[in-house]
Order: C-alpha cells, then sequence, then structure tokens
C-alpha cells in the first residue's frame, strides 16, 4: 500500500468508519462490485449485478452525513485580493480572494464534503447466502455492501512534503468550498505534479464492505437451501479498528 492510500483508508475509517475507495471520486467502485485487496487498496474485479443477476439487490440509501478532515500538519490559510492573510472570508463578499493549503508532512489529504449520501445493501443475509451457494465464488472476494457518494467535494491528496495547493474564487464561493461545498467559478493551482485532486466532482469516497467466513470445510458442497446463518458468517466490519494495514489476498 502506497503511503497515500494508506492514510487515505485511515482517514475514511477514521470519519466515515469505512474503507477507503481509492482513488477517490474518480474510481469505478459502486454497490454490489467485489473483489481483492492489492496492496492494501480494494480492487474490483466485477459486479454481482451483471455476474449472478439472479442474485436480487435490495439497495436503498442511508443516512447523509458529511466530513470535514485534514491531515496533521496541514495548514490552511485564508487571504483577500491584495494577498493579506484574513480569519475569515465572510464580509469580503465577492471580491477576489484565495484559499491555500500548505502541507508540511508527506501522503497528507484535505477531504471536504458537505454532503456525502449513503447507499448500501439491505438484505445482505440472503445476498450473502446466495454467493455462498455458488460454486465459482471465492473465499477471499470481499463485497461492497455499502456506498458513500460525496457530492461537488474537494479532494487533495499531496504525496510530497512541502506541497501548496491554492484555490481561486470570489470569497463567498471560497467561503462555500471551505465548508465543503464546492461549485462553479473556482480556478486552482499546485506546487507540483505529485498531487491529486477533484474539485468540485462527484464520486464515491468511502466502501462498506463484507466477506463470507465458511465455518464447516465442506460448504463447497452443501445445496443451496442448506446454506444458513449456522455455516456462514457475515464479516461486516473487518479492519475498522485497526491500524495495520490489509494483506495481498494473493
Amino acid at each position: 500500500m502506497s503511503g497515500l492510500a494508506k492514510n487515505y483508508e485511515k482517514a475514511l475509517r477514521k470519519e466515515l468508519r469505512s474503507h477507503g475507495a481509492w482513488m477517490p471520486v474518480t474510481n469505478i467502485i459502486e454497490v454490489g462490485s467485489y473483489g481483492y485487496f492489492r496492496g492494501g487498496v480494494f480492487e474490483p474485479v466485477g459486479n454481482i449485478k451483471t455476474d449472478y443477476p439472479d442474485i436480487v439487490l435490495d439497495i436503498k440509501p442511508g443516512p447523509p452525513t458529511k466530513v470535514n478532515f485534514s491531515s496533521v500538519g496541514t495548514k490552511s490559510l485564508k487571504f483577500d485580493l491584495d494577498g493579506n492573510i484574513v480569519g475569515s472570508f465572510a464580509g469580503l463578499g465577492n471580491a477576489k480572494a484565495s484559499l491555500k493549503f500548505e502541507f508540511s508532512k508527506k501522503n497528507s489529504i484535505v477531504l471536504k464534503a458537505d454532503e456525502i449520501l449513503l447507499s448500501q445493501i439491505e438484505n445482505l443475509k440472503s445476498v450473502a447466502h446466495a454467493l455462498a451457494a455458488q460454486p465459482d465464488w471465492k473465499k477471499k472476494y470481499k463485497v461492497v455492501f455499502g456506498t458513500y457518494t460525496g457530492n461537488n467535494c474537494l479532494v487533495v491528496c499531496a504525496r510530497e512534503a512541502g506541497s501548496e495547493f491554492v484555490l481561486n474564487a470570489s470569497a463567498d464561493i471560497l467561503q462555500q468550498i471551505d465548508g465543503g461545498k464546492v461549485g462553479g467559478g473556482v480556478s486552482f493551482t499546485s506546487s507540483n505534479n505529485s498531487t491529486f485532486d477533484a474539485v468540485g466532482k462527484s464520486g464515491v469516497l468511502g466502501i462498506k464492505l463484507f466477506k463470507l467466513n465458511w465455518l464447516s470445510s465442506e460448504i463447497d458442497i452443501l445445496a443451496a437451501d442448506q446454506i444458513t446463518e449456522n455455516n456462514v458468517i457475515i464479516e461486516d466490519d473487518f479492519g475498522i479498528d485497526s491500524e495495520d494495514d490489509f494483506e495481498d489476498d494473493f
């Protein structure tokens, strides 16, 4: 796992009690995706909806949430039109201003999202038991049963210490951005090309995963109607409270 992906994973565990969807916003992960951990990062290899169409996924929205996270050692500075540091954008109206992030440590992250929507599988037990009955289902597969999607969010990931990221817009727009809602009318620059950013974009930030734990070594020879809670356990909180990296599933 790269240091940046590792720190993003830790941030999502802390802020949302979820796993990180890497890379944030731009990934192709969705509810029903399944796959492995490679280098500590979840990599989908398929989706239940297309690969096992007979398995019904009852997907419903969960409670919305928000996040405002900055790594330790990250400084946020506000400037007015003349380049003077100000304590707040309030009162500056639509005058031009800047919001600058200074990253004193490598592998640092800024994550701001005023609206994060949760979608998740409600019929988890029936889905798990149906998957356990599939002859080609691998024990190491992890399944995405929930996604946290940030709308119009700000994500900045700086790989190098000393990196800077500057947003330029009117003060009223920057005030909204600082609160986690990114609209139009903003430009941005980075001090180097080792910084990943998603400014004003929407996409999956975090994922909830489950895996199957077979209690019986003979699970693969059981009929579908014999697979119950007595021989299959759903694990859906592995690693959330751990500081350890995930080992590769290969």
